[in-house]
């Protein structure tokens, strides 16, 4: 009996069923701690991301310290913006507004120079909403917007020393293929010698954009182009920099900059206020027999002028009168103080005087005073 107790004893399995099931049930409950432990940990990157990025936006801080606006007419050309980051993280522009319309595309100076703008791969950088520019942490960047458009040009040499057979087709991979820094804008392209003289395209050469490869047709493709000459393949892309028309000079200008964390900074640049006088003189001059004769002048007075956002920095004078043969320019805006004499002028012979003034203030916003209230006029 005790041999078989044995033997019934290593067959029981009812014992091993309950030890599966515990450990399948320890199992269980460690796979579930798991996925709670990492769904715990996944929360807590998710909030923590949140909380940086919100710290990012609430953080950002670009303040417009500069403006520089050109123009020979009665409209700005162009306008530099010098954007300084106060923040301890970059910032990336997104938009820029000018009173009514949006900078499509527009540039930015390279950090060592006023002169050249940014490069990217080959070509002057392009920003806009795609190509974004970067302001460094705790940095400025002075940007550049043109009111009309952009050309852009780039040229590059095709070597034909690998083209040994000229029956057959030669493909060369470009090097400064403008989608590289453009994206797929569009662009024309010129085919010529590399002694400048245009080659017929049509039949001779294929261009791939997506490839980035020029194909020479070969004679036996009928092709007519030689091998025994490079040439130059030249490139021209025209952006639409603002589609609106160029703002007066007689009007604010309202910058916006708009960054990738939809934050939006603002500045108004107000144009001075041109305000001019004219005083009517008289001096006695003595001559070497010690007769005194009266001598009769001039004061242009602009120092009631004023500026509501700075202050001026300089006044010029334009001055015309009639000559009984035309109109003489005495000054043409070369005349320059707040307060001045003009010489070359009797105000009591001479006829219709007119008088303009110009004056710019600290961030480079100018005022005629012919633009605001009118020339001053002695008839």
């Amino acid at each position: 009996m005790a041999g078989n107790d044995m033997k019934a004893f290593f067959n029981d399995n009812r014992g091993v069923t309950v030890v599966f099931g515990t450990l399948l049930l320890i199992l269980i409950t460690i796979i579930a701690a798991s996925s709670v432990a990492y769904m715990i940990s996944t929360t807590q990157k998710q909030a923590m991301d949140l909380e940086s990025h919100q710290n990012s936006v609430e953080n950002e801080n670009l303040k417009i310290v500069s403006i520089d606006p050109q123009g020979n007419g009665s409209k700005w050309e162009s306008i530099d913006l010098k954007i300084l980051n106060l923040n301890i993280e970059d910032s990336y522009i997104s938009a820029i507004r000018i009173n009514d319309g949006y900078f499509l595309y527009f540039r930015a100076y390279d950090d060592y120079s006023s002169e050249n703008f940014d490069t990217y791969n080959g070509y002057p950088a392009v920003y806009n909403a795609n190509h974004r520019l970067k302001i460094p942490a705790t940095k400025s960047k002075t940007v550049h917007l043109n009111f009309s458009d952009i050309d852009v040009q780039g040229i590059e040499t095709i070597d034909t020393a690998a083209w040994t057979n000229n029956s057959i087709d030669f493909t060369y991979s470009l090097k400064k293929h403008p989608w590289d820094a453009f994206g797929e804008y569009p662009f024309t392209y010129n085919l010529t010698y590399e002694n400048g003289t245009n080659c017929i395209e049509n039949g001779n050469i294929t261009l791939s954009n997506e490839t980035r490869q020029i194909t020479f047709l070969g004679n036996n493709s009928g092709g007519t182009l030689i091998n025994t000459s490079n040439y130059n393949l030249e490139y021209s892309l025209n952006f639409i920099s603002y589609p609106g028309s160029s703002p007066s000079k007689e009007d604010p200008v309202r910058v916006e900059i708009i960054t990738s964390y939809i934050n939006v900074f603002r500045e108004v640049f107000s144009p001075p206020m041109p305000v001019a006088a004219v005083q009517f003189k008289v001096e006695y001059l003595q001559n070497g027999n010690g007769t005194q004769s009266p001598n009769s002048y001039l004061i242009l007075d602009a120092s009631d002028s004023t500026d509501i956002d700075g202050f001026i920095t300089s006044y010029k004078w334009a001055i015309w009168k009639d000559s009984g043969n035309g109109t003489t320019t005495l000054y043409d805006y070369d005349l320059q103080g707040m307060v001045v004499r003009p010489t070359g002028i009797d105000p009591y012979n001479d006829h219709n005087v007119t008088i303009d003034l110009l004056i710019t203030d600290d961030d480079g916003m100018t005022s005629r005073l012919s633009q605001v209230s009118g020339n001053l006029t002695i008839l």
